[in-house]
Protein backbone atom coordinates (compact mmCIF):
# COMPACT_ATOMS: atom_id res chain seq x y z
CA UNK A 1 0.00 0.00 0.00
CA UNK A 2 1.06 3.56 -0.59
CA UNK A 3 -0.08 7.13 -1.05
CA UNK A 4 -0.46 9.51 -3.96
CA UNK A 5 1.00 13.03 -3.56
CA UNK A 6 -0.90 14.23 -6.63
CA UNK A 7 -4.31 13.13 -5.29
CA UNK A 8 -7.07 15.74 -5.57
CA UNK A 9 -9.97 15.99 -3.06
CA UNK A 10 -13.59 15.19 -3.83
CA UNK A 11 -15.04 18.03 -5.92
CA UNK A 12 -18.64 18.35 -7.06
CA UNK A 13 -21.21 20.82 -8.31
CA UNK A 14 -24.34 20.32 -6.21
CA UNK A 15 -27.94 21.49 -6.49
CA UNK A 16 -30.58 20.99 -3.79
CA UNK A 17 -34.23 21.99 -3.70
CA UNK A 18 -36.67 21.39 -0.81
CA UNK A 19 -40.25 22.30 0.03
CA UNK A 20 -41.94 21.91 3.43
CA UNK A 21 -45.46 22.68 4.54
CA UNK A 22 -46.47 22.62 8.22
CA UNK A 23 -49.95 22.16 9.68
CA UNK A 24 -50.36 23.09 13.33
CA UNK A 25 -47.52 21.94 15.61
CA UNK A 26 -47.01 18.29 14.54
CA UNK A 27 -48.17 17.76 10.98
CA UNK A 28 -46.07 18.45 7.91
CA UNK A 29 -45.29 17.28 4.39
CA UNK A 30 -41.95 17.66 2.70
CA UNK A 31 -40.33 17.01 -0.65
CA UNK A 32 -36.69 17.40 -1.60
CA UNK A 33 -34.57 16.76 -4.68
CA UNK A 34 -30.84 16.88 -5.23
CA UNK A 35 -28.28 16.54 -8.00
CA UNK A 36 -24.52 16.25 -7.52
CA UNK A 37 -22.11 16.21 -10.45
CA UNK A 38 -18.73 14.91 -9.36
CA UNK A 39 -15.70 16.43 -11.04
CA UNK A 40 -13.25 14.28 -9.10
CA UNK A 41 -13.63 11.41 -6.68
CA UNK A 42 -11.23 8.99 -5.00
CA UNK A 43 -10.94 5.25 -5.52
CA UNK A 44 -8.27 2.62 -4.85
CA UNK A 45 -6.42 0.81 -7.62
CA UNK A 46 -4.08 -2.19 -7.64
CA UNK A 47 -1.04 -1.96 -9.93
CA UNK A 48 1.55 -4.49 -10.98
CA UNK A 49 4.77 -2.76 -9.97
CA UNK A 50 8.45 -3.60 -10.39
CA UNK A 51 10.12 -3.58 -6.97
CA UNK A 52 13.61 -4.15 -8.36
CA UNK A 53 16.29 -2.77 -6.08
CA UNK A 54 14.18 -3.05 -2.91
CA UNK A 55 15.39 -5.38 -0.16
CA UNK A 56 13.13 -7.63 1.91
CA UNK A 57 13.46 -6.20 5.47
CA UNK A 58 13.04 -9.69 6.98
CA UNK A 59 15.53 -11.69 4.91
CA UNK A 60 17.87 -8.84 3.96
CA UNK A 61 17.88 -9.92 0.31
CA UNK A 62 15.75 -9.28 -2.74
CA UNK A 63 12.75 -11.51 -3.38
CA UNK A 64 14.10 -14.60 -5.17
CA UNK A 65 10.74 -15.28 -6.80
CA UNK A 66 10.91 -12.07 -8.85
CA UNK A 67 10.59 -8.31 -8.54
CA UNK A 68 6.99 -7.82 -9.70
CA UNK A 69 4.26 -7.37 -7.11
CA UNK A 70 1.00 -5.62 -6.30
CA UNK A 71 0.92 -2.00 -5.21
CA UNK A 72 -2.35 -0.37 -4.05
CA UNK A 73 -2.77 3.41 -4.05
CA UNK A 74 -5.62 5.96 -4.21
CA UNK A 75 -6.37 7.57 -7.57
CA UNK A 76 -8.79 10.18 -8.87
CA UNK A 77 -11.79 9.18 -10.92
CA UNK A 78 -13.51 11.79 -13.07
CA UNK A 79 -17.14 12.39 -13.90
CA UNK A 80 -20.28 10.72 -12.67
CA UNK A 81 -23.35 12.02 -10.92
CA UNK A 82 -25.74 11.10 -8.14
CA UNK A 83 -29.31 12.35 -7.95
CA UNK A 84 -32.56 11.59 -6.21
CA UNK A 85 -35.59 12.79 -4.32
CA UNK A 86 -37.13 12.29 -0.88
CA UNK A 87 -40.73 12.50 0.33
CA UNK A 88 -41.68 12.73 3.98
CA UNK A 89 -44.81 13.36 6.02
CA UNK A 90 -46.11 13.41 9.59
CA UNK A 91 -49.85 13.22 10.15
CA UNK A 92 -51.61 13.18 13.54
CA UNK A 93 -55.01 11.62 12.89
CA UNK A 94 -56.84 14.15 15.06
CA UNK A 95 -56.61 16.46 12.05
CA UNK A 96 -58.98 14.05 10.33
CA UNK A 97 -61.35 13.41 13.22
CA UNK A 98 -61.17 14.04 17.02
CA UNK A 99 -62.12 10.38 17.55
CA UNK A 100 -58.58 9.40 16.49
CA UNK A 101 -56.82 11.77 18.87
CA UNK A 102 -53.43 10.34 19.88
CA UNK A 103 -52.99 8.24 16.74
CA UNK A 104 -50.66 9.27 13.95
CA UNK A 105 -48.29 8.18 11.21
CA UNK A 106 -44.82 9.22 10.06
CA UNK A 107 -43.61 8.14 6.63
CA UNK A 108 -40.60 8.73 4.38
CA UNK A 109 -39.36 7.49 1.02
CA UNK A 110 -36.12 8.17 -0.86
CA UNK A 111 -35.14 7.25 -4.41
CA UNK A 112 -31.49 7.69 -5.40
CA UNK A 113 -29.63 6.95 -8.63
CA UNK A 114 -25.87 7.04 -9.15
CA UNK A 115 -23.57 6.81 -12.15
CA UNK A 116 -20.43 7.06 -10.04
CA UNK A 117 -18.01 4.15 -10.37
CA UNK A 118 -15.97 4.12 -7.15
CA UNK A 119 -13.61 1.41 -8.42
CA UNK A 120 -12.52 3.51 -11.35
CA UNK A 121 -13.37 3.98 -15.04
CA UNK A 122 -14.63 0.93 -16.91
CA UNK A 123 -16.05 -0.81 -13.81
CA UNK A 124 -19.70 -1.48 -12.97
CA UNK A 125 -19.68 -1.74 -9.16
CA UNK A 126 -22.03 0.91 -7.68
CA UNK A 127 -21.35 3.07 -4.64
CA UNK A 128 -21.04 0.98 -1.45
CA UNK A 129 -23.91 1.50 0.98
CA UNK A 130 -26.23 3.06 -1.59
CA UNK A 131 -29.74 1.58 -1.93
CA UNK A 132 -31.88 2.96 -4.72
CA UNK A 133 -35.04 2.69 -2.60
CA UNK A 134 -35.20 3.45 1.13
CA UNK A 135 -38.43 3.84 3.09
CA UNK A 136 -39.71 4.11 6.61
CA UNK A 137 -43.18 3.93 8.12
CA UNK A 138 -44.16 4.50 11.75
CA UNK A 139 -47.65 4.20 13.21
CA UNK A 140 -48.02 5.50 16.76
CA UNK A 141 -50.37 6.23 19.63
CA UNK A 142 -49.51 8.78 22.33
CA UNK A 143 -52.03 9.94 24.92
CA UNK A 144 -52.52 10.14 28.69
CA UNK A 145 -49.01 8.91 29.39
CA UNK A 146 -49.31 5.81 27.22
CA UNK A 147 -47.30 5.45 24.01
CA UNK A 148 -46.98 2.72 21.41
CA UNK A 149 -45.09 2.65 18.12
CA UNK A 150 -44.67 0.16 15.31
CA UNK A 151 -42.00 1.05 12.76
CA UNK A 152 -40.94 -0.59 9.53
CA UNK A 153 -37.72 0.32 7.73
CA UNK A 154 -36.73 -1.13 4.40
CA UNK A 155 -34.09 -0.70 1.74
CA UNK A 156 -33.42 -2.26 -1.66
CA UNK A 157 -30.29 -4.25 -2.47
CA UNK A 158 -26.93 -2.54 -2.07
CA UNK A 159 -23.19 -3.11 -2.02
CA UNK A 160 -21.77 -3.58 1.47
CA UNK A 161 -18.20 -3.50 2.72
CA UNK A 162 -17.40 -6.38 5.08
CA UNK A 163 -14.34 -8.08 6.54
CA UNK A 164 -13.12 -10.82 4.24
CA UNK A 165 -10.25 -13.30 4.30
CA UNK A 166 -7.32 -12.06 6.38
CA UNK A 167 -9.44 -9.17 7.73
CA UNK A 168 -9.21 -7.39 4.37
CA UNK A 169 -12.19 -5.26 3.40
CA UNK A 170 -14.38 -6.95 0.80
CA UNK A 171 -17.26 -5.58 -1.29
CA UNK A 172 -20.34 -7.84 -1.52
CA UNK A 173 -23.91 -7.53 -2.74
CA UNK A 174 -26.53 -7.55 0.03
CA UNK A 175 -30.16 -8.46 -0.63
CA UNK A 176 -33.08 -6.13 0.22
CA UNK A 177 -33.81 -5.70 3.93
CA UNK A 178 -37.06 -5.03 5.78
CA UNK A 179 -37.16 -4.89 9.58
CA UNK A 180 -39.99 -4.14 12.01
CA UNK A 181 -39.49 -2.60 15.47
CA UNK A 182 -41.99 -2.25 18.32
CA UNK A 183 -42.00 0.13 21.28
CA UNK A 184 -44.47 0.46 24.18
CA UNK A 185 -44.17 2.86 27.09
CA UNK A 186 -46.06 4.42 29.97
CA UNK A 187 -45.35 7.52 32.06
CA UNK A 188 -47.04 8.04 35.42
CA UNK A 189 -48.26 11.64 35.59
CA UNK A 190 -50.15 11.44 38.91
CA UNK A 191 -50.11 9.49 42.16
CA UNK A 192 -47.27 8.05 44.17
CA UNK A 193 -45.40 6.89 41.03
CA UNK A 194 -45.42 10.31 39.37
CA UNK A 195 -42.17 10.84 37.48
CA UNK A 196 -41.70 7.14 36.73
CA UNK A 197 -41.74 5.98 33.12
CA UNK A 198 -41.44 2.44 31.77
CA UNK A 199 -40.33 1.42 28.28
CA UNK A 200 -40.36 -1.89 26.38
CA UNK A 201 -38.67 -2.22 22.99
CA UNK A 202 -38.51 -5.18 20.62
CA UNK A 203 -36.14 -4.67 17.71
CA UNK A 204 -36.32 -6.78 14.54
CA UNK A 205 -39.67 -8.31 15.46
CA UNK A 206 -39.90 -10.14 12.14
CA UNK A 207 -36.36 -11.59 12.49
CA UNK A 208 -35.33 -10.15 9.12
CA UNK A 209 -32.50 -12.12 7.46
CA UNK A 210 -29.13 -10.76 6.43
CA UNK A 211 -28.33 -12.27 3.03
CA UNK A 212 -25.50 -11.52 0.64
CA UNK A 213 -24.40 -12.92 -2.71
CA UNK A 214 -21.41 -12.68 -5.04
CA UNK A 215 -22.49 -11.13 -8.34
CA UNK A 216 -26.09 -12.22 -9.00
CA UNK A 217 -28.95 -12.97 -6.55
CA UNK A 218 -28.93 -16.66 -7.49
CA UNK A 219 -25.35 -17.11 -6.24
CA UNK A 220 -25.80 -16.82 -2.44
CA UNK A 221 -22.77 -16.39 -0.20
CA UNK A 222 -24.27 -15.92 3.28
CA UNK A 223 -27.69 -16.15 4.92
CA UNK A 224 -28.10 -15.38 8.60
CA UNK A 225 -30.84 -14.48 11.04
CA UNK A 226 -29.89 -12.88 14.32
CA UNK A 227 -33.19 -13.03 16.20
CA UNK A 228 -34.95 -10.29 18.12
CA UNK A 229 -33.59 -7.89 20.70
CA UNK A 230 -35.81 -7.15 23.71
CA UNK A 231 -35.04 -4.12 25.89
CA UNK A 232 -36.79 -2.98 29.04
CA UNK A 233 -36.05 0.27 30.81
CA UNK A 234 -37.27 2.46 33.64
CA UNK A 235 -36.65 6.14 34.24
CA UNK A 236 -37.52 8.23 37.26
CA UNK A 237 -37.48 12.02 37.39
CA UNK A 238 -37.74 13.95 40.67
Amino acid sequence: DGGNPELKPFRANAFDLAYEKYFGTKAYIGAAAFYKELKTYIYEQNFVTDFAGLINPVTGVANPAGTLGKFKAPLNGTGGNISGFELSASLPFNLITPMLDGFGVIASYADTSSKIRPQGPGTTMPLPGLSKHVSGLTVYYEKNGFSARVAQRSRSEYVGEVSGFGADRELVFIKPEKAVDLQVGYEFNTGMYKGLSLLLQVNNVNNAPYARYTDTPDTPKEYNTYGRTVLFGANYKF
